[in-house]
């Protein structure tokens, strides 16, 4: 039985310490209230608690030693969140990472000593948070754990143990391959069904067929220019039957956009078009979603905080507003 950190309880975040409480001792560090339960209710089943201790960061220097430390929050959070984590790790402790799009694993690794072990997780488990304390559980997934440096490469037998808990879980000894086909779904489905306002499967109707095609054929290219193999005919039909099963599933950034929260276009659209300036390859499809998303959020936001404020002056008026403004 392993002691685990899980540093976010976002939907992803409460998936998964609800699987790996089943055997281990899990704690979830949380910005919200510690004290209310967390609940993981699948389909019309009963809903069941998560059966693990919820912490403040005020409280880390209380607790016990752990094995694993398992950031599940949204890729630009990832060096802020582990900054704020690194003083209480232990020395032998392993790392690992869960998140959409790329980059953050190099910027971790800088900073881990030569005894702790850095892991990445990938997983297509779907999930959304009904309230702030229930996790949906709206699809099953295969679920990837593999090594990002040379400790956790020559240790895969251990944490794979750990986290065998988790539904269809293997583990491979090249992450970066799957990460990338990991983006390549990510940048067919998300950007647009966040822009589309649309669900994922909606997303299979031909006029949006165009730009996937076109934005996976550019992230194939940067595949390639990276060593990486991966045919722009496998992208579409993983992505295509990604769509299928998550069908009546909003996406990730449709919710982040909805809510109003950041998104991680940066490490999605975003490191495509970096990585294109890198290579010298255009990239005018993932450019122009980057450019989209990120001004669709500037767009939302001050009009939201205005609407809010005419909302306290006048309810109808406010209304009327809102829907002029179509943000019903």
């Amino acid at each position: 039985m392993a002691n685990i950190l899980i540093v976010g309880d976002g939907a992803i975040g409460l998936l998964l310490s609800h699987f790996l409480s089943a055997s281990h001792n899990v704690s979830v560090l949380t910005r919200k209230s510690p004290t209310n339960t967390r609940f993981y209710s699948r389909g019309k089943g009963t809903s069941k608690k998560i059966d693990a201790q919820f912490i403040s960061l005020n409280q880390l220097n209380k607790a016990a030693e752990f094995d694993v430390v398992l950031f599940t929050v949204k890729a630009f959070q990832v060096l802020d969140a582990f900054s704020q984590i690194k003083p209480f790790l232990p020395i032998h402790c392993s790392i690992v990472l869960s998140h959409n799009g790329m980059g953050n694993v190099d910027e971790v690794n800088s900073q881990l000593n030569t005894h702790q072990a850095l892991y990445f997780l990938t997983t297509s488990i779907a999930g959304f948070k009904s309230n702030q304390y229930i996790v949906q559980h709206t699809g099953e997934g295969q679920s990837v754990i593999g090594g990002c440096n040379e400790l956790a490469l020559q240790n895969s037998a251990p944490i794979a143990d750990i986290f065998k808990v988790i539904p269809n879980l293997t583990f491979t000894n090249n992450i970066q391959q799957l990460r990338f086909e990991k983006l390549l779904v990510n940048i067919a489905i998300n950007p647009l069904s966040a822009l589309s306002n649309v669900r994922n499967g909606e997303l299979r109707a031909p006029k949006y067929n165009t730009i996937i095609f076109n934005a996976l054929t550019e992230a194939c290219n940067i595949a390639k220019a990276q060593g990486l193999n991966i045919p722009l005919i496998k992208a579409l039909n993983t992505a295509y039957k990604i769509m299928e099963l998550t069908a009546d599933n909003y996406s990730s950034m449709q919710q982040d956009l909805t809510y109003n929260r950041e998104t991680e276009i940066s490490a999605i659209c975003g490191y495509i078009s970096q990585q294109g300036k890198l290579h010298n390859i255009k990239t005018p499809y993932n450019d122009e979603l980057f450019v989209k998303i990120q001004a669709k959020k500037a767009w939302y936001k001050p009009r939201l905080h205005k609407l809010l404020t005419l909302r306290a002056i006048n309810f109808y008026s406010f209304e009327a507003l809102f829907v002029q403004h179509k943000c019903l």
